[in-house]
């Protein structure tokens, strides 16, 4: 009986470790960035009002 616990416990262990480095590798991922106008956008960030 013993054993057989251990070895569940093992394999439950098992699941949990390669889950959780799925997740984590799946998450080592840059988010797509969305490009904007050139023309009213400097580094992607909106500035608003006249420069003049």
């Amino acid at each position: 009986m013993p054993a057989a616990a251990s070895i569940v416990v093992g394999l439950l262990l098992g699941a949990a470790a390669v889950f959780g480095v799925t997740l984590m590798v799946q998450q080592d991922n840059k988010p797509p960035l969305q490009a904007g106008d050139p023309a009213s956008s400097v580094l992607n960030r909106v500035e608003y009002g006249d420069r003049s």
